[in-house]
C-alpha cells in the first residue's frame, strides 16, 4: 500500500526547494501543450460524432473552418470585443481567433485572408491545420512531456534543476524514438477507451512510460510499455486514489480561476508523481521485474543534493549548445559604409512592400512617394537603429522594444510630412488593431521591431562584411553616384511624386489633416 502522505510531504518539499523552477516548467508547458484544435487525451473519449460538421456552409473560408471546428468540438465561437473590429494581420489574427477558437486554425485562415485573399480552399486549410496539429501533438507536447518528467525526477533530489531540462529529449538524439513510443503508448490508450472501463484503468497502466523514457530513452518501445504495465501492476488503485485526494485542490483552481493550479496544484502533483515513480522503480527492482534494469541511472538515486545533476556522467551526452550568433554584431560602421547600408536597406524595403502587394493583388506597383528602387524610411530606420541603438545591442529583447519605438517615430513624423506637403496617404492604418491615427499600428510596429533585430544582429554585419573588401575609394564613388541619384529622385517626386492605385489616398480636407494632427 503506497503511504499517500508521506509521498504528498516529499514532493511538497520537492516543490518548495526550487519552486520557481517548478512553476515556470510547469506553466511553459500548459502553454506549448494546451494550443491545439487537436487534444488526444487519456482522460477523455468524445464517443459522439457531429454529423453536421461536414455542413460547411460559410460563405467564406474563414466561416467554414469556423463550422468545421465547432462541429469536431461542438463549442460555440469565442465572442470578442474585437471581432470585425480591425484590419490587418493582427486583426485578422483576433477574429479568426475569436471565430475558431482555435489560434492554430485562426493564424492559417488569418494568413489565407492577408495574403491569398480568402482564395485557398477550406479544405486546404482544415488539412494544413490538422496535419500540423497532429505532428505537433506527436513532436512536440508528447516529447516535451517525457522533458517535464525529466525535470521532475531530477528536482527531487538536485535542489537547482533548471526549467530547461524539458528539452532534454531534443538535445540527446533521441527525439523521434520518444515521440513513437509515445505515440504507440496514446493509440493503445486510445484503442483501451473503445472499451470505456478498459481505457481508464489502462491510463494508469501506462502512466510511468514518460518517466521510463525520461530515464532512459533508449529503451525500446515494447520493453517501456511493458515495464510500465509491470510496475504499476496492483498499484494503479493506489495512484488512482491517490489523484482523487487532490481533488480539494482541483476545486480550488475552479473558484481561482486556474491560479492556485498553476502556482502550486499542477507544480505539486507533478512532484508527487515523481517521488511516486522512484518508489515503484526501487520496488520493481526489489521484485526482480524483468528489464527493471534497464532503469539505471543511478544519479537519480540518493539523499539531496544542493546543485545541478552531473550532466556529463548521462547515459546519453547531451548535445553543445550552439552559437547562433557568429557575426560580430557590435562592431562600429564607417561613414561610407553607413551610406551604402541606407541604400541596402532601402532597396530591400521596395522589395518588400513591391512583392508583398504582387503576392496579395497579382498587381505590380511602384510603392514609395519616389520614382526609384528604394523607399528611404526603411534606410532611415534601420540607420537610426544601428546609430542610436548601440549601447543596447547586448540585449536583443530591451533592443527589439526600442526599436518599435524609433521605427514608429520615423513612421508617424514621415506620415505627417507627406500628408501635409502632398496631402495624400501612402499608408493608412486606420481601424488596425492598436492604431495611432491611423498612422502607425501594432503590428507594423512589431514587424519593423523585429527586422531590426534582424538587421542590427545579422543583416548590417555581413553586408559590412562585404563592404570591407571593398577599396575605400570605389565606395566613395559608389555613394556619390547614389546621392546624386536619390536626390534628383526627391526633386522630381517633390513636384510629381509617385501616386495612384495601390500607392496613394488621397486627402483632400485640410481640416481631416488638422484633426488628425490635434489627435
Amino acid at each position: 500500500m503506497l503511504r499517500r502522505l508521506e509521498f504528498k510531504k516529499r514532493g511538497k518539499n520537492a516543490f518548495y526547494r526550487n519552486w520557481k523552477s517548478c512553476i515556470l516548467i510547469c506553466f511553459v508547458f500548459a502553454i506549448l501543450v494546451g494550443g491545439t484544435v487537436i487534444s488526444i487525451r487519456n482522460t477523455e473519449v468524445n464517443s459522439e460524432i457531429n454529423v453536421s460538421v461536414w455542413n460547411l456552409k460559410g460563405d467564406n473560408n474563414s466561416e467554414i473552418v469556423n463550422d468545421f471546428i465547432n462541429g469536431i468540438t461542438g463549442k460555440s465561437p469565442i465572442e470578442s470585443e474585437f471581432l470585425n473590429n480591425t484590419k490587418g494581420v493582427l486583426g485578422t489574427i483576433s477574429n479568426n481567433v475569436s471565430k475558431t477558437g482555435s489560434f492554430l486554425f485562426g493564424i492559417l485562415n488569418a494568413l489565407n485572408q492577408a495574403l491569398f485573399k480568402d482564395r485557398v480552399w477550406a479544405s486546404v486549410i482544415i488539412i494544413i491545420g490538422a496535419s500540423l496539429s497532429f505532428l505537433y501533438w506527436v513532436f512536440g507536447s508528447k516529447v516535451l512531456e517525457v522533458g517535464k518528467a525529466r525535470f521532475f525526477l531530477e528536482n527531487r533530489k538536485y535542489t537547482k534543476t533548471k526549467a530547461n531540462k524539458m528539452i532534454l529529449p531534443y538535445r540527446i538524439g533521441k527525439t523521434t524514438h520518444i515521440a513513437y513510443t509515445m505515440f504507440v503508448k496514446n493509440i493503445y490508450n486510445i484503442l483501451w477507451y473503445l472499451t470505456l472501463v478498459g481505457g481508464v484503468i489502462k491510463s494508469y497502466s501506462y502512466m510511468m512510460v514518460p518517466y521510463i523514457l525520461a530515464e532512459n530513452p533508449k529503451i525500446k518501445t515494447r520493453d517501456a510499455i511493458k515495464l510500465s504495465r509491470d510496475m504499476m501492476n496492483g498499484y494503479k488503485w493506489e495512484v488512482f486514489k491517490l489523484d482523487l485526494s487532490f481533488i480539494g485542490w482541483g476545486i480550488l483552481g475552479i473558484i481561482t480561476f486556474n491560479i492556485s493550479n498553476l502556482v502550486f496544484t499542477t507544480p505539486y502533483m507533478n512532484a508527487t508523481k515523481a517521488e511516486i515513480y522512484m518508489y515503484l522503480r526501487d520496488l520493481a527492482k526489489t521484485r526482480g521485474i524483468k528489464n527493471a534494469k534497464l532503469l539505471k541511472d543511478t544519479n537519480l538515486e540518493g539523499d539531496i543534493v544542493l546543485g545541478e545533476y552531473p550532466v556529463y556522467d548521462y547515459m546519453l551526452k547531451s548535445s553543445k549548445p550552439r552559437k547562433w550568433l557568429t557575426f560580430n554584431y557590435n562592431r562600429d560602421y564607417s561613414f561610407w559604409n553607413i551610406v551604402l547600408l541606407f541604400f541596402a536597406f532601402a532597396f530591400l524595403g521596395w522589395i518588400w512592400e513591391v512583392l508583398l502587394f504582387l503576392f496579395q493583388t497579382g498587381s505590380f506597383v511602384n510603392r514609395g512617394a519616389l520614382h526609384g528602387p528604394w523607399l528611404p524610411i526603411y534606410g532611415a530606420g534601420g540607420i537610426a537603429m544601428l546609430v542610436l541603438l548601440k549601447k543596447v545591442r547586448k540585449n536583443p529583447f530591451v533592443y527589439f522594444i526600442f526599436a518599435m519605438i524609433v521605427s514608429g517615430i520615423i513612421e508617424y513624423f514621415t506620415s505627417v510630412y507627406l500628408e501635409i506637403v502632398h496631402h495624400m496617404a501612402w499608408w493608412d492604418y486606420t481601424g488596425f488593431f492598436l492604431n495611432i491615427n491611423g498612422r502607425v499600428c501594432l503590428e507594423g510596429l512589431m514587424l519593423f521591431g523585429i527586422c531590426g533585430v534582424a538587421v542590427t544582429y545579422v543583416l548590417a554585419p555581413v553586408i559590412a562584411n562585404v563592404l570591407d573588401k571593398i577599396d575605400k575609394n570605389i565606395k566613395m564613388f559608389l555613394c556619390v553616384g547614389l546621392v546624386l541619384l536619390i536626390a534628383g529622385d526627391f526633386y522630381i517626386s517633390g513636384k510629381n511624386p509617385n501616386i495612384g492605385e495601390g500607392v496613394t489616398t488621397e486627402v483632400v480636407e485640410n481640416s481631416k489633416i488638422k484633426d488628425r494632427l490635434r489627435n
